[in-house]
């Protein structure tokens, strides 16, 4: 029988101040973002994939320090 994972949840309780809180209110007039959940989600999303680049660009640069040029992406991507 499978096993059935709970899901993950986070509550965020805080207040966008400042620059970030006019950009979340441009987002939200031009229609990008539907909601400050949304934003939320979609900046948190954006982050890790900026993140997940980063890390394959150090892997890439170590691998090419150590003398290997045989890298393949879809190896890296695929151990997470």
């Amino acid at each position: 029988m499978a096993k059935i994972e709970p899901e993950v949840r986070v509550r965020i309780n805080t207040q966008v101040k400042g620059e970030p809180a006019r950009i979340l209110l441009e987002l939200k007039q031009r229609g990008l973002v539907v909601s400050n959940t949304d934003a939320v989600i979609q900046g948190i999303l954006a982050l890790h994939e900026r993140v997940l680049q980063r890390d394959l660009a150090l892997a890439r640069l170590n691998m090419v320090k150590e003398g290997r040029n045989d890298i393949d992406s879809r190896s890296l991507t695929n151990s997470r």
